[in-house]
């Protein structure tokens, strides 16, 4: 794992924070956004907050009311073929779950909009190669695989 967007993001944080969600009956997504980057020092830079935050972050959001307020993290590895990807979680109210998630399918609109990314823009820092966002069978399961940690360790 290369960087956090929170210091304190461990397992078990991730996982208390999103069960809480999941109890007060959120959808919650998990999220992998593969790139084409292969230098570690590109990966820890502020880029790819940029990204996380201002591209992907901000096409999600596009999808929901615009005054709706809804939970995101995310941390950036490295592939064992050397790319870099992120992994995170959505968190989103049920009432609006529909249009990130429905009919066993992501949003038309924001698969499109994901799509677009496999080319980098004019003011994207870079592009992506896939994605694959669903809903999260198991908190646990997902914080501890993201964060390549034990949760009985944390």
């Amino acid at each position: 794992m290369i960087q956090n967007l929170h210091d304190n993001t461990t397992s078990a944080n991730l996982t208390k924070k999103y069960e809480h969600y999941e109890k007060q009956g959120h959808l919650i997504l998990s999220v992998t956004l593969s790139t084409y980057i292969k230098s570690a020092m590109y990966a820890a830079s502020d880029r790819m907050r940029h990204f996380w935050d201002q591209h992907f972050i901000r096409r999600v959001q596009k999808r929901l009311p615009k005054q709706l307020v809804f939970d995101h993290d995310w941390i950036v590895e490295k592939s064992p073929d050397g790319y870099f990807h992120f992994h995170g979680f959505i968190a989103v109210i049920r009432e609006y779950a529909f249009r990130l998630w429905n009919d066993n399918h992501l949003n038309k609109r924001l698969t499109r909009d994901l799509y677009s990314f496999r080319s980098a823009g004019k003011y994207r820092p870079f592009r992506l190669n896939s994605f694959l966002i669903e809903p999260v069978n198991s908190v646990v399961a997902w914080s501890t695989y993201i964060t390549k940690e034990n949760i009985n360790e944390a």
